[in-house]
């Protein structure tokens, strides 16, 4: 049977691609160890834009650009300069000049678009580990081995810090209280959910990130937005972190840890994906995982498979497959369906393939 696979593992290979958002400058070459906050490439992208109606100052709705235009796109130009002159004697003859500096970033059918301020931006490594490829004048890819764990959710962004563990249990909500000066430029990782008075005291204390089982969808619509990173493990909701996720986190406290935060919705508007994810390496060399939406295929689940289930009554429990019995069986709700006798704790219970997810 093959099941919805989530990445949920103390040892992996790791490869991450780590691209500027525009041809740029990339400052390390393979086989050169970085750290996480290691600058890999710089770029500048365009922030500020300025149209120049061509028609409306010349008083000619039916303009031919072709004939009056004198630059083309991507010249930069200075202020003040021509850009556009009509034909005729010194009296009749009219031009058009730019405001201010800048380049020419599209031509239309009567207007140019004049791009005139650029934003320096810098892109770190994010994990510590050893360039493998550079990627042109765009990116590089960054290999490690580590743990990965990908989450379901998040907001705010890339940070990196090192993990301290405030709660006891993954059923345990974060409490503004359990915050002070030694979380400070840390990773938290906190139980069951977040809410706005724990981001603001995690701000208060320049906390750079929260790993959490789940976030209600309304902090995503705070204003203004909490400066901190936040990611869930679980998904939107109140939802318990998995105990086996919990595990596996409170193993690496102390250890510095990578986490992207970042929500479907909100990259759909960006129009990319960068799933939200938590990253811990030990910084050796050698790599398969993608970091990117591509992930490995998952293998078929067998006995001793380790599964997650998503939805239902156990919602967010961890186990293993004790075995898949091969006839349909009977749900409490009087439904036959297909499904796998898991192990959690010590209970088996029945699952429907439906309600389960691999973790790999």
């Amino acid at each position: 049977m093959q099941l919805p696979a989530t990445t949920v593992n103390i040892n992996r290979k790791i490869s991450l691609q780590r691209m500027l958002p525009a041809s740029g400058e990339i400052l390390v070459e393979p086989g050169q160890k970085v750290e996480a906050l290691t600058v890999i490439g710089r770029t500048e992208i365009p922030s500020r834009f300025r149209v120049i109606d061509i028609a409306r100052q010349l008083s000619r709705p039916d303009v031919d650009l072709d004939e009056i235009l004198q630059v083309s796109e991507g010249e930069a130009v200075a202020a003040n300069q021509v850009i556009a002159s009509t034909a005729g004697g010194a009296l009749l003859k009219r031009s058009v000049r730019t405001p201010v500096a800048g380049h020419v970033a599209a031509i239309g059918p009567t207007w140019v678009l004049l791009e005139t301020e650029r934003t320096p931006t810098e892109v770190q490594a994010f994990i510590s580990g050893v360039v493998a490829r550079v990627l042109g004048n765009r990116g590089v890819v960054v290999e490690a081995n580590g743990a990965i764990i990908e989450a379901a959710c998040g907001f705010g962004g890339e940070a990196v810090g090192r993990l301290k563990r405030l709660v006891n249990s993954p059923f345990e909500p974060l409490s503004s209280s359990a915050l002070n000066e030694e979380a400070s430029d840390s990773i938290i990782l906190g139980g069951q959910t977040v809410d706005e008075d724990v981001l603001r005291e995690a701000e208060k204390w320049k906390v750079r990130g929260i790993i959490v089982g789940s976030i209600n969808a309304s902090l995503l619509e705070l204003d203004p937005p909490p400066k901190v990173r936040v990611v869930a493990t679980e998904g939107f909701g109140d939802l318990p972190m998995s105990a086996y996720t919990f595990g596996i986190l409170t193993s690496l406290s102390r250890r510095e840890v990578s986490i992207r935060g970042r929500s479907l919705h909100l990259a759909a508007a960006a129009q990319t994906f960068e799933p939200p994810i938590i990253l811990a390496t030990d910084g050796s060399k050698k790599g398969t995982y993608s970091g990117s939406s591509q992930p490995e295929k998952p293998t078929p689940v067998t006995e001793g498979s380790r599964v997650r289930i998503i939805q239902g009554q156990h919602l967010g429990a961890s186990g293993s497959i004790v075995n898949i019995p091969a006839e349909p069986q009977v749900l409490t709700t009087g439904i036959l369906a297909l499904g796998a006798n898991v192990k959690f704790q010590n209970e088996v219970i029945f699952v429907p393939w439906a309600n389960l997810e691999q973790v790999a």
